[in-house]
Order: structure tokens, then sequence, then C-alpha cells
């Protein structure tokens, strides 16, 4: 998180945000807070704006996958390393259900089948079976994150999990979310409390960031822009193939399925359909 008397930019995984925190870091006098950490209450009291940024799903999907595929990432190091959970340790107390789960997610692991999925970054049959893991409930408590405990896990992906417990939530008042079982809620949840002001699309990054700092008086010179577009983004992985590469209709359906709330708001569209004239 990045945090300036003007700004706040909420940082939402393989969004480019590590990019936009470290640009935003050089450009405007602030500090770094954390990482993907949930706004506290007390930043919402100064009239700060609120940034966040987003991903294509289908894209985004892809680049979760393929840096697993070079061994990095949360959910990589969630479903292919196995954590020995000792049973006195679990909060039996204050949420038996969850520290049940806990327990039954450390048994119920399949490191070695994640690991087949993350074996070639170009092998798209592999990565249509990591998508499929992704959402089948078999798997997802490998995931862990409190992805699977939640109901929104039922009807929505991780991507709009991390988006409504980051972006709509704040700290402390994460068990909001657990009401959120079906589609029509959470888009209706998602309409009351998003609080960001503005988003930067990855696809579109630093021409967004150059419009918001422009639009509240920050503007930077054309020779500042000019060198920011020419620097590599960071946290990339080795892909090589575009999106499209990796998709059959079965896989786009689903993301289209899973991801529904973030698609519909920013109008995006299926890789299958970006190409046709």
């Amino acid at each position: 998180m990045f945090i300036s008397k003007k700004f706040v930019f909420m940082e939402l995984h393989k969004t480019g945000c590590t990019h936009i925190r470290l640009l935003l870091n050089e450009l405007i006098d602030g500090e770094l807070v954390g990482g993907h950490n949930q706004a506290s209450s007390n930043l919402f009291g100064e009239e700060r704006i609120f940034l966040g940024s987003i991903r294509d799903p289908w894209d985004w999907y892809t680049s979760l996958w393929a840096y697993g595929c070079d061994n990095k990432g949360a959910v990589f190091n969630s479903t292919t390393k196995a954590r020995p959970i000792k049973f006195e340790s679990l909060n039996w107390k204050g949420n038996t259900y969850s520290a049940f789960l806990s327990l039954i997610s450390n048994r119920a692991k399949h490191p070695q089948k994640w690991l087949e999925t993350y074996a070639d970054v170009n092998d798209a049959e592999a990565f249509r079976a990591w998508l499929s893991m992704m959402q089948n409930p078999r798997y997802i408590m490998d995931i862990r994150e409190d992805y699977a405990e939640s109901p929104i896990s039922r009807s929505a992906g991780l991507l709009t999990f991390r988006y409504l417990k980051l972006f709509c939530t704040k700290s402390g008042d994460s068990r909001n979310l657990d009401a959120l079982s079906s589609f029509k809620k959470i888009k209706d949840y998602e309409r009351t409390f998003c609080f960001i002001d503005r988003f930067i699309r990855n696809e579109n990054l630093e021409y967004d960031l150059f419009q918001i700092l422009e639009d509240f008086s920050a503007g930077i010179s054309d020779e500042k822009k000019t060198n920011i577009l020419l620097r590599e983004k960071r946290n990339t992985s080795s892909k090589k193939h575009g999106t499209e590469y990796y998709y059959d209709k079965k896989s786009e359906d689903l993301v289209a399925k899973r991801e529904r709330l973030i698609i519909e708001k920013f109008d995006y569209l299926r890789p299958s359909l970006r190409h046709v004239s």
C-alpha cells in the first residue's frame, strides 16, 4: 500500500501493483506501508483519493499460473508446499468450523497434482487443468487465504474474492464477506461498499496513472513520462504466449462465469472476441 496526503493506493495481486506503488513512491511524497493489506478506518477521514489496480480476468489467471511455473507466488507456495498444522494451535473455541477446515485442508493437500500443472509455462493443457482445479471445491482448500472457507468461493473466483476483500472491505470488517453466498449479493455488496475512486487498468497502466496524477494536480513532465514508459515491468513471469493461446471455449466460459463481477464492471472481452473485426 502506498499512502500520501492525497492518495492511497491499494495493491491487488498480479495487476501491476508493484510497478505502480514504486512509481508513486518515486513521483510523489508518501510512504510504502505493507503490501496487499486492507485499508484501516483511519485512512478515510482526510478526504484522500483511493486508487486500485485491476486486470482482465482471463489474463490475470494466465499470469498467476505462469508466475507459479517460475516457482513464485502465494498460490504456488500454498498449493505445492505442505505446512504441518498442530492440532492444539487451531482456534477451536473461537471458530470451530474454520479450525476444522484448516485441519482437513492440510491433510487433503494435493501438492504433486498442482506441481504437474506448473511443469511447463508453454503447456496450454496444463494451464486449463490448473484453472479447473482453482475453481473446484475439492482443490480450493489448498489455496488458503480463507477463500475456501468463504461463501464467495461458491459463486466466484479468487480474483473476485481478493477484489472484494481489498477494495470493498476495511481492515477488521472481513466478517461482512461471510454473507455473500450468491452473485446478486456479491454485486450488491460491491456496488454499496467499493471505496476505490479511480482504477488503474493493467492494460493501460502508465497512461491511467499519468491521467490520474494530472487530474489531481500532481502531473509529471513529458521527459519523466518517456523515461517511465521505457522501463521494464516488475514481478513478470516467463510466459511468452498471448492470453488467447491458453484458452479453449470451456476454460474461457469458466472464467466468464466465476469472474462475472469484474468482467461486467470493467467491460472486459473474452480472448476469443478481442481480434474479431
